[in-house]
């Protein structure tokens, strides 16, 4: 069976990766004996090594700030990180190098240019909120204990390593110049786990060059857990190619997506968005997130056919109990996430309800990162879903409503850039979070699909979000219309007496018939350019 050899091939190829990476990785304590190990994609080590002095080093310096004068976040921020207790920390680090050095990267800007270094340690202090979220970066490098003070370093005694805090370039001016500007200082936070590279060799090969040396650090004593996250195999590469794979069904375009537009048919469609960036900020828990979001669409009769699913890097398949297995597509696909929800939105009564749901790493800005296709850990164009992206494939749509659910960070930036947009008029946005908020341990999904969508509008479901989560504060804005108020299915809400099951299946759920009157009515006025938005939606 030539599946078989391929899959035994990409095993062995992954274990030979591990290989070459244990390889290189340097001795780590003066005892040339010991060397951190990877154990499941994570670091394991002694706790003696020099890594843990780093760890314990950090932690200290960070609880001892002056909140009142630091950088890399507001002063606020700064004191609620210090009541944070160690043991909800995680440790992320890329281990001593020795005589060879680290480049580090975000996915907005290189931390290191010209400077390299030996060794890098991060603390997570939020390991259950969705990246972006601050995390705190220190540099550490070997030298003497006066360039260390100098460089208002933190020296470590015993190992001569000299840890400095990671800064994005020209925060502290910027700070500084825009101190009255809305969540400025915010902007300095560094969201996301750098991508650490060793420094190209001559001999390097490519799979050298960009293997991320960051790991979480296992079972390190009186820390967090590390995460779970899907295995490295699994995220290595994409699932669909289309410059490896060349088929239709690798293809950047329709080809790949197959969006369902009948003609006498006006159906539910469904788009869900869960984009990943690395394995280190693609946790199991997204496409739990995923399945559950699915399950809870299905059981209000959208079609199969009708639910696009853009997740990651991709996945062979997304297995619902007592279904077969649903195609999911890799959300690196920019360009056929970005077709599939135009053509939805300019097909003449194509969509009743149009459902979006955003479950992504995303920056402070609110653009969804998708996932980093070349490795190199700099977010290049068509690896992030800007909000003007978004918001122009979403312009002037013709589904006669647009829900869009955004469980990420910063998601208040999304929704409030849709506030009275005239170009947005039967389009509504649910937040999880506020513009300068982290979403936390998938409360905001957790509330939406274990709600009863079957009387209430969306704007209820919302509004009873409010009292259910601990971490965020959820919020909604919608286009210039204001008047999205049915359930998540398109249906009137909060009907008395209640519509019957039998009603809602004959008039609301999943696909019905369209008339042929009112079809040619709307094609005539598409091919004579009147604006659909102005027209009545019942035909």
């Amino acid at each position: 069976m030539w599946w078989h050899r391929e899959h035994i091939l990409s095993i062995l190829l992954g274990f030979v990766q591990i290989l070459i990476v244990s390889a290189v990785v340097p001795f780590i304590t003066d005892n040339s004996s010991e060397r951190l190990s990877l154990e499941e994609g994570s670091w394991v080590g002694t706790e003696t090594s020099r890594e843990v002095q780093w760890a314990e080093t950090a932690f200290r310096h960070v609880m001892s700030l002056d909140c009142k004068n630091v950088f890399f976040t507001t002063a606020k921020e700064c004191e609620a990180l210090q009541t944070i207790p160690k043991s909800s920390f995680i440790v992320h680090v890329a281990p001593f190098t020795g005589s060879s050095e680290y480049i580090v990267m975000l996915p907005d800007e290189k931390l290191t240019r010209k400077d390299t270094h030996q060794g890098v340690v991060v603390l997570d202090p939020y390991p259950s909120a969705n990246f972006g979220h601050l995390v705190v970066v220190f540099y550490v490098d070997n030298k003497r204990r006066e360039k260390c003070l100098n460089k208002n370093g933190i020296y470590i005694d015993s190992s001569s390593d000299c840890l400095t805090f990671a800064l994005k370039r020209r925060c502290k001016n910027a700070i500084k110049r825009n101190t009255k500007r809305k969540h400025w200082a915010r902007r300095c936070e560094i969201n996301f786990l750098p991508v650490v590279n060793l420094k190209h060799r001559k001999r390097s090969s490519v799979s050298d060059k960009r293997y991320n040396y960051l790991k979480c650090w296992k079972d390190l004593k009186g820390y967090g857990n590390c995460p779970d996250l899907r295995p490295e195999i699994d995220a290595k590469d994409l699932i669909c190619n289309p410059i490896r794979d060349n088929t239709k069904r690798c293809s950047t375009t329709h080809e790949m997506v197959h969006t369902n537009c009948k003609i006498f048919e006006i159906c539910d469609q469904a788009v869900l968005i869960s984009g990943g960036w690395n394995r280190e900020t693609s946790g199991v828990r997204f496409k739990h997130n995923l399945a559950a979001f699915y399950r809870m669409l299905r059981q209000y009769n959208f079609k199969k056919s009708n639910i696009k699913i853009f997740y990651a890097n991709g996945a062979s398949g997304l297995n619902i109990p007592g279904e077969h297995a649903h195609q999911v597509h890799p959300a690196a696909m920019k360009l056929a996430l970005r077709y599939h929800i135009q053509t939805l939105c300019r097909s003449p009564h194509c969509v009743n309800s149009l459902v979006i749901y955003m479950n992504s790493p995303s920056k402070n800005d609110g653009s969804s990162l998708l996932w980093d296709v070349d490795k190199d850990g700099l977010a290049s164009n068509s690896e992030v879903y800007t909000v003007k992206e978004f918001k122009e494939d979403l312009s002037h749509c013709t589904a006669n409503y647009v829900h869009v659910v955004v469980d990420q960070s910063f998601a208040g930036q999304l929704a409030d850039s849709f506030r009275n947009s005239p170009n947005h008029r039967n389009v509504i946005v649910f937040a999880g979070s506020k513009d300068n908020e982290y979403a936390y341990d998938d409360e905001y999904t957790r509330h939406w699909v274990t709600s009863n969508h079957t009387q209430d509008c969306t704007w209820h479901i919302h509004q009873q979000s409010k009292n259910n989560l601990k971490h965020s504060s959820p919020e909604a804005q919608e286009g210039e219309k204001g008047e999205v108020r049915t359930t998540i299915f398109g249906a009137p809400c909060n009907v008395i007496p209640p519509f019957t099951h039998r009603e809602l299946r004959r008039d609301y759920l999943g696909c019905q018939p369209l008339p042929t009157a009112v079809w040619i009515k709307k094609l005539l006025a598409s091919a004579k350019g009147i604006d659909f938005m102005k027209t009545s939606w019942s035909g």
